[in-house]
């Protein structure tokens, strides 16, 4: 019965978009999270991460700030290996675990909603 409810093109096109969006920062930042493991490197990109958080932080829409906010917070998470590793890590990994799961069930809700509105 579900089938025959006629599908939001503005829901399905914001699950599409939150899908890719949160499956690519899941991805991502599980690979800073891996390269934060080798000592020069994971202190630049977490000092990087931390200044593009704080230029986005200065941005106008909600959208800027909220994604300057998110990059400002890997990259502190990212300077805090360096002094408590095991925890920043374990957080890290979790975040995107949890981020790489939101993607994938968007995604799923998008390609199901998808094949309703045919």
């Amino acid at each position: 019965m579900e089938n025959n409810y006629p599908v939001d093109p503005k829901n399905l096109s914001d699950k599409g978009t939150k899908g890719v969006m949160s499956t690519a920062a899941g991805i991502g930042m599980l690979g800073v999270n891996a390269l934060l493991g080798v000592p020069v490197v994971g202190t630049v990109i977490s000092a990087g991460l931390l200044a593009l958080g704080a230029i986005g932080l200065f941005g106008k829409s909600k959208t800027d700030k909220a994604s300057g906010t998110i990059l400002a917070v890997a990259g502190i998470a990212g300077l805090t290996t360096l002094f408590i590793p095991g925890i920043a890590h374990s957080f890290l990994s979790l975040g995107g675990i949890g981020l790489l799961g939101y993607g994938v069930y968007n995604l799923f809700s998008f390609l199901r909603g998808l094949h309703r509105k045919r």
